[in-house]
């Protein structure tokens, strides 16, 4: 068993690491809200990364005040918007979220923080069952919203926010950030005008999770909803580039019958001959957070994306060699949505979803294999929300 000093060295050496990674700033803000209870007592220590956002700056509701939404939802929306309040059901990290935006107020309820008049916009950061709930709430009062992913774990979660998102004007974006990612952004630029097969491989390196961690509550969607999907949505992003196919072929295998959402591994092959191959993996808790290799082959382009700090692109005889520092994931871009004129398709999250939602079925129920279809599962989502938009 390590003792004390070891911890402490531990500690110290991923600090230092992910300073590396991360820069000064955002490692501090990560360690912050890891500390949060001893921040708690000392409330300066608490203010070293608050932020005083200008007055003209959209208002902002933040709904759920976990880790994510202390140390990347608040890093990156300093520039861009005001957390005027926020709500979530451990009340002592909605005090601690508030005590790093000046002027922020911690709400009783999360109704009372999206219904706030001085509210132009609410960010969803909650459990993973929660999220739809609260975007059709914060839709019928009239905000826009920003919901992290999953956008729904569930058909039927799916349809009512596809329902209230057809029955508004309000803008909706999402937490899939991967698409965001320089790296992608590079590598759509170097691919160009794309024709044939896409080949794309996926291998993350994922956190440990206990029994008892909340991912693992059955409303929650498994780790296919709070993980796997981030991928999922990446290969439907990038098929989009040329177009999505209709008709594909999935199996899934797992190490552990117990645990089938810890170390999975996803083969989807389309009708259009694309290979989309993910695995997930989580024998040992990886020391600098999750650890993705992405490895491509489109046409004339060959690319390998390791952990979206280094980028090797192969076309023909041109070698283009990147690195991304700080490590950049697309997180910035993806929740500074709302702020640009730069948003993704609301469908193309959409078909994701139904993408995701199909193989979280197949874990669910250990079906080894299946076939999807786009068109049919989009064909079932427009008439559930056909038939619930004329009951209204």
């Amino acid at each position: 068993m390590p003792n004390e000093d070891d911890d402490a060295l531990n500690k110290a050496r991923k600090l230092a690491r992910f300073t590396t990674i991360y820069g000064p700033r955002r490692t501090l803000t990560k360690a912050l809200g890891r500390l949060r209870s001893v921040t708690a007592d000392v409330p300066a220590l608490g203010r070293v990364t608050s932020t005083t956002a200008s007055a003209s700056l959209p208002r902002a509701a933040m709904i759920g005040c976990g880790q994510f939404a202390y140390a990347t939802m608040s890093y990156f929306l300093r520039d861009v918007a005001r957390v005027v309040t926020c709500f979530d059901i451990d009340r002592e990290a909605a005090v601690s979220l508030a005590r790093a935006h000046t002027g922020c107020r911690v709400a009783d309820e999360a109704a009372q923080a999206i219904a706030a008049d001085d509210v132009d916009i609410v960010y969803i950061a909650s459990n993973h069952a929660s999220h739809t709930d609260y975007a059709v709430a914060a839709l019928a009062a009239g905000k826009d919203v920003y919901v992290e992913k999953p956008i729904a774990v569930s058909h039927m979660q799916l349809e009512r926010l596809t329902a209230a998102v057809r029955s508004t004007s309000r803008r909706i974006a999402c937490g899939y950030n991967r698409p965001f990612s320089a790296a992608v952004a590079d590598l759509r630029a170097s691919v160009g005008v794309v024709a044939g097969p896409l080949t794309l491989s996926c291998f993350i390196s994922g956190h440990q999770l206990g029994a008892d961690h909340w991912y693992r509550h059955p409303d929650e969607g498994t780790r296919v909803c709070g993980n796997v999907g981030h991928w999922l949505d990446l290969a439907v992003h990038m098929l989009g580039w040329r177009h999505l196919p209709d008709a594909w072929r999935i199996t899934a295998h797992w190490s552990n019958d117990d645990a089938r959402d810890d170390d999975v591994a996803l083969t989807m092959t389309s009708d259009a001959g694309d290979l989309v191959s993910i695995v997930l993996t989580a024998r040992t808790e990886p020391f600098e957070g999750i650890n993705e290799s992405i490895n491509v082959q489109w046409g004339e382009t060959i690319a390998k994306i390791d952990d979206f700090r280094r980028q090797t692109i192969w076309r023909g005889g041109r070698l283009t060699q990147r690195r991304y520092w700080p490590k950049d994931v697309g997180h910035g871009r993806a929740i500074t949505q709302p702020f640009r004129a730069e948003r993704r398709p609301w469908r193309e999250v959409e078909d994701s979803t139904l993408l995701m939602l199909h193989i979280m079925e197949m874990v669910q129920s250990a079906t080894p294999s299946s076939t999807f279809s786009f068109g049919e599962a989009r064909a079932r989502l427009d008439a559930a929300v056909g038939e619930a938009l004329r009951a209204q």
